[in-house]
């Protein structure tokens, strides 16, 4: 089964290379066709590849672990404020037309760190500082991705050491980011999302099947588990109504057409491709009902009254997370969207689809809500799927708990000599692949373009840009590919020497520490983009000097990093959930004091 998996997964990625062949882009394409969009991305493939982004490893390791241990209520949080947090990036995004038409007509930056500059004089050192503090994050959290895939492959390959496992999902990351730019990655993620869907379905039927079979008892928290893994699918089924992937055509040569402009013929791999996902939209659907369905087998003969009482007990358990440790649960879904490089990107790519007019306006205003309205109740949905996902694994297995449950639940599922347990085993090894690739594609391509547009430019000399910017190309793409692949190998080693000097478990403490210090460095500007969202857009930040906004900036990421190296060095658990409350207390304190010391100038 295990070989039939690995055949099934290599053909699983051989197709999702197909639209990175179309996209491919020659070598004297303009920056922004690479960095931007190299087609009129269509919304639904902007939705998809948003949530597939979203749907991390980061997030399945740890919810995986609270699932088994039936602590529901810190995965319910994380999943409601990351769909609150979500909607505040819309409520941004939808003023940002003017700010995204003005860099593409200039060929400058379009990013959230350009955007910070623009508040503060157009000072290039905070513009330098939070795009390096975004390159950390993004680099960090795609090591971190495949740090969880080897992970879990570790009880099914013991003779591969992981390091090699990471290299090759770092070099399987590059070939599918490389080759076609941001639109080629928008569209194999977009694509992915549907295959994480079929694996995480499957697997979870084939799951159900183990548990009706062996008649295993069913525990308050398993029930609730099962009942709200088949509303999720119920949702599921009605609003997306079989259309789980976009199966629009490729276009490779929309970004240089006009927009009102015919479409390019995609040729035959572009059709491969989209009848590919066809199929995998209705086998979502199938499966999504089957899981319905075993629930439904599952839960009748205990009666609709015990079923409810079972679920509510549950949902009374207390979480077993610290005050502290559940503020930092809530702040940091509720804040990250924002200030996430990645988002800023690919809505970056549909404002070029939206002419710089009231018309375009009013269609950008109406595309952004409903690509967000479905990118934030999906993402929570998702999300709290992981969670069920971990109970119902637990409970048809009887994995006993410990500090490495989930590759436990792995090496059970590799030694039972059974077609189900090698199916649901074959169906989550395509499914955290997927679910890694898709992230770390997106997240290097935002890396690459935050050195392209705010790094590399800080260090060419004030004649050369202007230079360059009048000829749409402010530095070539060979030294921004450079720069990406020597940073990311020095993160690599590094990060492979923390993590065994530390004993780091993906579903433990250690990981959740390393996924918090990446984070803190992105969060580390959430204070200066917030002022934004909630005031008027006429307003913005102005008034408060680039001196305060790099207090600002460096304060914040010094005190959500330190407190995660502290715990790290020391292991104690309230340096580890004081790591985002400190990062987010410390930056508004500073933009607390400079906003005073404003006010007070003024008056």
């Amino acid at each position: 089964m295990i070989f039939l998996a690995l055949l099934a997964l290599a053909v699983c990625l051989g197709v999702y290379f197909l639209p990175i062949g179309v996209l491919h882009l020659r070598a004297s394409a303009k920056a922004q066709y690479y960095f931007v969009a190299s087609e009129r991305t269509p919304p639904g493939v902007i939705q998809n590849s948003s949530i597939a982004y979203a749907v991390k490893m980061a997030i399945f390791g740890p919810f995986f672990a609270l699932g088994a241990i039936g602590d529901f209520w810190p995965a319910i949080l994380v999943s409601a404020f990351l769909a609150v947090g979500i909607y505040l990036f819309g409520c941004l995004c939808r003023r940002m037309l003017p700010f995204f038409h003005a860099a593409f007509q200039t060929q400058r930056s379009f990013t959230l760190h350009e955007f910070i500059a623009q508040q503060h004089g157009q000072d290039s050192r905070v513009r330098l500082v939070a795009a390096s503090l975004s390159v950390f994050a993004l680099f960090g959290l795609t090591i971190c991705e495949a740090f969880g895939v080897a992970t879990m492959l570790q009880p099914i390959t013991p003779n591969i050491p992981n390091y090699l496992i990471l290299l090759a999902m770092l070099l399987l990351t590059a070939l599918y980011t490389l080759p076609a730019g941001n639109s080629g990655v928008m569209r194999s993620s977009q694509a992915q999302l549907g295959m994480v869907y079929l694996a995480l379905f499957g697997s979870t039927a084939l799951l159900l099947y183990i548990l009706m079979a062996t008649l295993r008892r069913m525990t308050p928290h398993a029930t609730l588990a099962l009942l709200l893994a088949a509303l999720i699918c119920l949702v599921m089924l009605c609003y997306r109504r079989s259309r789980y992937v976009d199966t629009g055509p490729l276009d490779p040569a929309g970004a240089s057409a006009p927009l009102d402009a015919a479409a390019a013929p995609e040729g035959s791999g572009g059709r491969l491709f989209r009848r590919f996902n066809k199929i995998i939209n209705v086998w979502v659907s199938t499966l999504a009902v089957v899981v319905i369905v075993f629930t439904g087998m599952a839960l009748y003969p205990r009666g609709a009254v015990t079923v409810l009482s079972d679920s509510a007990a549950a949902l009374q358990a207390s979480p077993r997370l610290s005050h502290l440790g559940l503020i930092a649960l809530v702040l940091l879904p509720l804040l990250y969207p924002i200030v996430d490089v990645a988002n800023w990107q690919r809505f970056a790519a549909l404002a070029r689809n939206v002419a710089p007019d009231s018309a375009g306006a009013k269609i950008w205003a109406a595309a952004v809500g409903r690509i967000v309205r479905t990118f934030a109740a999906e993402t929570a949905l998702v999300s709290l799927f992981l969670c069920m996902f971990g109970t119902i694994a637990v409970v048809a297995l009887r994995t006993p708990a410990g500090a490495n449950i989930l590759q436990t639940f792995v090496q059970q599922l590799s030694v039972q000599q059974n077609w189900v347990a090698g199916g649901a085993l074959s169906f989550l090894l395509i499914g955290v692949v997927m679910i890694a690739v898709s992230t770390m594609s997106v997240a290097f391509s935002a890396g690459l373009c935050v050195l392209h547009y705010d790094i590399l430019p800080a260090f060419q000399p004030r004649s050369a840009l202007e230079d360059a910017y009048s000829t749409a190309e402010a530095i070539g793409k060979q030294p921004t590919v450079t720069a990406a692949i020597a940073l990311g190998l020095i993160m690599f080693a590094a990060f492979s020497l923390l993590a065994a000097q530390l004993q780091i478990d993906f579903t433990g403490g250690g990981f959740v520490a390393l996924v918090f210090a990446f984070c803190c460095a992105q969060l580390a500007c959430a204070p200066l983009v917030v002022g934004r969202v909630m005031g008027d857009a006429s307003q913005g930040l102005a008034g408060m000097g680039p001196g305060w906004a790099l207090a600002v900036l460096g304060v914040g990421a010094a005190l959500g990093i330190g407190a995660a190296a502290i715990y790290l060095a020391t292991g104690h658990d309230p340096w580890l959930w004081a790591a985002i409350p400190a990062c987010l207390g410390g930056g508004f304190l500073i933009f607390g004091i400079a906003r005073l010391q404003a006010t007070k100038a003024a008056g």
